[in-house]
Formats: structure tokens, C-alpha cells, sequence
């Protein structure tokens, strides 16, 4: 599909109409937010470890009949588990191992997974750089790890391409810059892929703005942000996936955290409204009108024994989430009033969201200018 540039007076032409979805993560078999989710994510390493895993998966999957489901292959694992100095192989020769003190995971093991659930999207294996700030050790991490995250993107590619052509892969960017991303440029011009996934764990709007549409000018189609789900994120995905992508979907699982912490999110801005038993209420009435709202108050919901509020949590904030992305990208046809609408909408976040809105004004009037003319505008280019 053609992308003619937008002129700073076509603020309002809509050139793509693309599919904007959140991706319910943190689930289980015994843990849904609702009977029906559009979008569900599961991970190799906790639902496809075993044969037990991957039947109670699909009987998760069967159940829920979401309309797109997508597996990621268990980098976060990886990243969980050495930042608490526990073991991590690449033995395609062994079995696929997730224990508390240890993960044995490859390409091979991520292929096998996909398939058994045979996904709609699944990742390429990779080995996540940290969450660091020092441009030195950032410069060190992403280096440690470059080799092995060339290596476990081709051969997840070579495999998918042998064994399961039609699922499609989504590759993940492990760097912190725009140069440093150019090494891994270089390699996917060689790979077959459908897509790719990038981490927003450290980045500002503005940064995922810049990596955005440095995918778009490299003619990617699909994208897809990891472990999103506040509003700005939110709102990003959606301008992107109406007026840029041909798909923009993010996932998380706020959802389930913040119900195990009993926070209820506001379905205006899903800011936080701690619902604790020492939690004091301006007013008691809540902001919401989903099903499991509408006969509660938030005095009733702190009331609740601890096993019933979470249940309650879980259903609300899932509700609230996703009622947000389908309203926002209902908005963002016209990109003027899209801007105002965020204006008005979320005025408790003011200042994250004019940061938001100069730089989806930027990259709506002048993405197809040179990469570094918008890093200028947009600020920094390090994840």
C-alpha cells in the first residue's frame, strides 16, 4: 500500500485505515478477564513447556475464541531469569526446561511450540537488553548481545520458513539507539518476517514515535509494542495503527497486576484508584458502567473478601483497557479532533500528554522527511 506524505495543511487525509489490538497477557486457564477476549498472548516458556501446559493452553484458547492470539517466545524469561543469576542455555539438543533457577529455550523449542498452538503471530527468539540508563553500559549490553540475538533471529526465520510458513513472525528489537539498530537493519534485509516488536519498557512517547517511523521508512507494515497499556502508549498505538500501519497492537498485563495490588483503574485515563482496605473515597459512586460496575460502589468493592475484589479487578480494569483502545482509535479519524479529544479526555496527565501530542503532530506532518531531521524533532533515538 502507497504512503503519499502528508503536507503540514492534510492534517485530516487518512491514507490507512489498519487494525489496532490489544493482546490480553498474564493469562491462564483459570485466569480470564471475561468469556470473551478479542486478543489473548501467552508465552512459550509458561504455556508450551510441557504437554499439561500446552493442553491446558489450548483449552484456555478454545474457551476465550479470541479473534487473534499471538505467542511470544520467552525472551522477558530469559531476562527474568539472569537478572537473578539463575541458568540460561541454547540446547536445541535438549528439552525445552522453565524452572525457577533455570531455562533451556531456542529457536527450535519456539518453532515446536507454534506448531502445537499454531498462533495467528509468534516472535522471534531473543536475549532482552536491560533496562539501564548509562549510554556506556548500554553501549556494553547491546554488544554482549548482538551475536546471539543475529543468530536467534535468523534461525527462528529459517525455521519458521521450513516448518510453519503461514504463522506469521514478528521480530523484537533488543537496542537502545538508532545506530545501534542499524546493525540489526542490516540483517533483516536477509530475513523472511511479517512484522516487528519493539520494547517500550524505557522509552518516552517521542522515542517510540522515532523507532516507529523509522519502521514505516523502511517499509515495515506490522508492529507490535511490548507491554503497553497506559494512555499515552495507548494512544500512540492507535494514531499509528489508523494513520500509519497496516497493524499497530500492543499487550500487557496491567490488567492482572493491578488487581493483585487492588488498584481499580479510571476508564477515562486509567489512572489508579487504590481500592486497599485503608483506601478513603472522594466519592463512592465508580466511574464506570461495564457489567460488573454497574452494581457496585467503590465502598461495596473494598468490602469485598480479598479472592472476590481481585476477581472483580481483573474483570473492571481488563474492561477499561480495552474500552480505551476502542474509543480512542474510533477518535483518531480526524486527526485534529483526535488531539483535542486527548486533551479533554486526560487532563490529570497534562503534561505527558502535550509531550504525546507534539510528537504525534510531528511524525503526522513530517514522517517522510529524513530519520535524523525527526530525531532532531523528536529527541534522542536510545531506547
Amino acid at each position: 500500500m502507497d504512503r503519499q506524505p502528508l503536507g503540514a495543511d492534510s492534517t485530516n487525509t487518512i491514507n490507512v485505515m489498519g487494525i489496532f489490538t490489544n493482546f490480553c497477557a498474564g493469562v491462564c486457564e483459570g485466569i480470564l478477564p471475561a468469556s470473551h477476549v478479542e486478543a489473548i498472548l501467552v508465552n512459550v516458556p509458561q504455556h508450551a513447556a510441557h504437554e499439561a501446559a500446552i493442553r491446558a493452553t489450548s483449552r484456555m484458547l478454545a474457551k476465550a475464541q479470541p479473534q487473534y492470539d499471538m505467542l511470544d517466545s520467552g525472551g522477558y524469561q530469559f531476562l527474568r531469569m539472569e537478572e537473578k543469576g539463575g541458568g540460561v542455555e541454547f540446547n536445541p539438543a535438549g528439552p525445552l526446561v522453565y524452572l525457577p533457577d533455570r531455562i533451556n529455550l531456542t529457536p527450535q523449542h519456539v518453532i515446536q511450540a507454534a506448531m502445537r498452538l499454531r498462533p495467528r503471530i509468534f516472535t522471534a527468539l531473543d536475549l532482552p537488553v536491560p533496562k539501564i540508563s548509562n549510554p556506556v553500559l548500554q553501549d556494553q549490553a547491546f554488544m554482549r548481545k548482538l551475536g546471539i540475538n543475529l543468530v536467534l533471529m535468523t534461525e527462528t526465520s529459517r525455521l519458521r520458513s521450513r516448518y510453519c510458513p503461514e504463522i506469521e513472525l514478528f521480530i523484537p528489537i533488543q537496542c537502545y539507539t538508532l545506530e545501534q539498530f542499524g546493525y540489526i537493519e542490516r540483517q533483516l534485509v536477509h530475513l523472511e518476517f511479517d512484522g516487528l516488536s519493539l520494547p517500550t519498557r524505557n522509552l518516552e512517547p517521542a522515542g517510540i514515535a522515532l523507532y516507529l517511523v523509522k519502521f514505516y521508512q523502511m517499509g515495515i507494515r506490522k508492529v507490535h509494542l511490548l507491554s503497553v497499556s497506559n494512555f499515552t502508549g495507548i494512544a500512540l498505538a492507535t494514531y499509528f495503527a489508523r494513520h500509519v500501519f497496516d497493524w499497530c497492537s500492543v499487550d500487557a498485563t496491567t490488567w492482572n497486576k493491578n488487581a493483585q495490588h487492588q488498584d481499580y483503574l479510571h476508564p477515562q485515563d486509567l489512572s489508579k484508584i487504590s481500592v486497599r482496605d485503608d483506601a478513603v473515597f472522594k466519592v463512592k459512586q465508580l466511574p464506570c458502567d461495564c457489567p460488573w460496575c454497574s452494581i457496585m460502589d467503590f465502598t461495596k468493592v473494598q468490602l469485598l473478601p480479598q479472592t472476590a475484589k481481585t476477581n472483580f479487578l481483573r474483570h473492571h480494569n481488563f474492561y477499561a483497557i480495552q474500552q480505551l483502545g476502542h474509543e480512542l482509535y474510533a477518535r483518531s479519524t480526524n486527526f485534529n479532533a483526535y488531539i483535542q479529544h486527548l486533551r479533554e479526555r486526560n487532563q490529570r496527565q497534562a503534561r505527558k500528554v502535550k509531550k504525546l501530542i507534539e510528537a504525534l503532530t510531528i511524525v503526522h506532518r513530517r514522517k517522510d522527511e529524513p530519520i535524523e531531521t525527526l530525531r532532531k524533532l523528536l529527541g534522542g533515538g536510545r531506547i
